[in-house]
């Protein structure tokens, strides 16, 4: 006979918890990279300067509230004195978290008269996962999201006088944690809804109802003022980070995405278009080369999590966590514009319990055959967690020492003393070189930079176009990633930037021999330009970027401004213009002679400062098409501008297969009301 689980000892399991994330710590040293994205706003405003990234900028670059403010304690608890010593308290905060959400996990357990042995297993699984270990102690706001993700499981199931107010408290943890946690708020609390077993939760639906009422005014009075502050302080209660990354997940073209896509969840976790998978694996899993093993297991356990609320002979809880961990793995999958890993502890915790009480059941059922599978299947799962955790512990630990100490904190340690004041720096990867340089930086998607998400809405997403565009003073690159310089811009290589420094650590990446260690390839080298010549040659009334200075010229009855492609003209769009016409083309030397143009690709877009709308683009091959030669006509509706908005209009050529003499020349355009 299973036994029912005893009163537990929370401050063993507390303990032992904390300890393993502490080991975990020491082993590897492990800081992510946005760590110290946020890290440089606490810092400045332990130190006085405000909660902002750069001095005097109030910009909201930072996402959880809890993750910008504890940092800040821990830093004023060292007397602003020690960054290491402001990281290792903050450490020991989130293992502190992470041991108290595995105490209200057992104590949900317990409260379900879950056996022993599902117990053992929910407490291994979670204290040994590799994401929640790792994203424990390496600086980000997982374990609290964990903690109050836990806490709000339990307050469902934990019925009487304060139910709402435990309920109300952990939602407002949710939301201090992260914004977007009102996904899983919504997501548990329909689940409980509608799988609801009264004795458990304490009501019946309608009284269900009321609860979440009650919870919800308490969570209102407690993050609301986090709002209304960030509302005065920064112009708007949504972080800065949302904006730039939603810009790249589509903003609200990301609905129809979803709404076509998660019902196919099951399916498509098989054919490698969904990130379900990635809350039982190791951070950015993608990277070769790991066991073979590990997709199907994860696949396989993710096929299993997020159909067991289906099955309604299954426990009411676990079709509650199984339907949360179904909706979040699809969000995940097609709502943001990447998988980020540390959104996936979060599904791992519901899954892990969903998990939990199907062996559960299992191992209750008075048939020998089916308590038999469910201890192979909990030693299989666990024997592949603990597996797959002990190499990605291996990974980043090197991944810290060859790439994130050895490599990214140099660099930005070597722009500190290269750079002179009012610098700045385009670059990806933000945290470690943004922090160590302290440089005004034009990252991307623009997390910390409001000039790069509106260059994006003017000039578009490719790097080469927002490089002319905002001309940082250096640029940091992947060769071997993204794309080095000669890649996006043959002529900015050669006209306007100059290749100064590489930071090469691939030749020792490679002789590792670790799991996923094209990860730390990725990173393993870095190029560092700077600017020599200036790529903004405006004029009056004309933003103009392109490696060279513009001119004007007569083509026949035309006077039209000469922008070498690739480039880009911009310029004001009146008040009540509703559409405007002009010529565009190339001039007849482009195509005469030796050498020719190949062609350019020329387009109109139209922005407000909200959206992008491209009005027209046309490929222009002289050499090849005599009807492609001289002056070409465009005539074009303008888009309705939402109210008081700035509206620009953006005249853009870009190469055929060289540019040379892509000259692309263009008209005034004249607008019309």
């Amino acid at each position: 006979m299973n036994k029912v689980l005893p009163r537990p000892s929370p401050a063993l399991v507390f303990s032992v918890v904390v300890g393993l994330a502490l080991l975990f710590a020491l082993y590897t040293n492990h800081v992510w990279e946005d760590y110290y994205i946020t890290y440089r706003s606490s810092k400045n405003l332990a130190t006085g300067h405000g909660l902002v990234f750069n001095e005097g900028d109030k910009l909201h670059t930072f996402t959880s509230p809890l993750g910008v403010l504890l940092p800040a304690v821990a830093s004023l608890l060292t007397g602003n004195s020690s960054d290491p010593g402001a990281l290792w308290i903050f450490r020991v905060m989130c293992a502190s978290a992470l041991g108290g959400g595995a105490v209200l996990l057992l104590a949900l357990a317990r409260r379900l008269a879950y056996p022993l042995a599902a117990v053992a297993f929910l407490a291994v699984f979670v204290a040994t996962d590799a994401k929640t270990l790792d994203f424990t102690i390496n600086g980000m706001e997982t374990a609290f999201m964990l903690l109050f993700l836990a806490y709000a499981l339990w307050a469902h199931y934990a019925p009487g006088p304060r139910q709402w107010l435990h309920l109300g408290g952990a939602w407002a943890g949710l939301m201090w944690t992260r914004p977007d946690s009102f996904i899983y708020i919504g997501l548990v609390g329909a689940g409980v809804w509608l799988f609801n077993a009264p004795a458990r939760t304490g009501g019946n639906r309608h009284q269900l109802l009321g609860l979440y009422c009650r919870a919800a005014l308490l969570t209102t009075l407690l993050y609301g003022p986090w709002l209304g502050w960030a509302k005065w302080y920064y112009g708007s209660p949504v972080p800065h980070t949302i904006v730039a990354k939603g810009a790249q997940s589509g903003g609200f073209d990301a609905a129809p995405r979803f709404f076509a896509n998660f019902w196919r969840l099951p399916w498509l976790i098989w054919q490698g278009k969904a990130a379900a998978e990635g809350a039982f694996l190791p951070s950015y899993y993608v990277f070769p080369t790991w066991p073979v093993w590990m997709l199907p297991l994860g696949r396989t356990l993710a096929t299993i999590c997020s159909v067991l609320w289906l099955l309604p002979r299954v426990r009411p809880e676990v079709r509650v966590t199984s339907l949360a961990y179904f909706g979040g793995a699809a969000y995940l999958s097609f709502v943001p514009y990447f998988p980020f890993p540390w959104y996936f502890p979060s599904t791992f915790l519901l899954a892990a319990v969903a998990l939990t009480g199907i062996l559960g059941q299992g191992w209750n059922s008075p048939h020998r055959w089916l308590r038999g599978s469910c201890w192979a299947a909990a030693a299989i799962i666990l024997a592949g967690a603990l597996a797959l955790t002990a190499g990605s512990a291996r990974q980043v630990r090197a991944q810290q020492l060859y790439i994130e100490d050895g490599n990214r904190r140099v660099i930005g340690e070597w722009l500190k003393v290269h750079a002179q004041p009012g610098d700045s720096v385009f670059l990806e990867p933000l945290g470690y070189i943004g922090f160590f340089s302290g440089l005004k930086t034009y990252d991307w998607p623009g997390m910390s930079s409001r000039e790069l998400v509106a260059a994006k809405l003017v000039v578009g997403t490719h790097w080469g176009a927002l490089i002319r565009y905002l001309q940082p003073t250096w640029l940091v690159l992947r060769p071997d990633g993204e794309g080095d310089l000669p890649f996006l811009s043959t002529d900015m290589a050669a006209t306007n930037y100059e290749l100064v420094r590489e930071f090469n650590r691939l030749d020792e990446v490679r002789r590792l021999d670790i799991p996923g260690r094209k990860m730390l390839e990725f990173d393993g080298r870095f190029r560092v330009y700077h600017r020599k010549s200036a790529t903004r040659h405006d004029v009056a009334g004309l933003e103009i970027s392109c490696p060279f200075p513009s001119s004007t010229r007569q083509i026949g009855p035309e006077l039209v401004r000469l922008v070498h492609a690739p480039g880009e003209m911009i310029i004001e769009v009146p008040a009540a213009a509703t559409a405007v016409a002009g010529r565009f083309g190339f001039p007849p030397e482009a195509y005469e002679g030796d050498p020719r143009t190949s062609g350019a690709t020329f387009l109109l877009a139209w922005t407000d400062g909200t959206r992008r709308v491209e009005l027209f683009r046309r490929e222009l091959k002289p050499v090849e098409n005599p009807d492609d030669r001289g002056l070409q006509s465009y005539q074009l509706d303008l888009p309705v501008p939402r109210h008081g908005a700035r509206v620009r209009l953006t005249l853009q050529s870009d190469s055929g297969t060289n540019s040379i003499k892509d000259w692309a020349c263009w008209s005034a355009p004249e607008f019309h009301h």
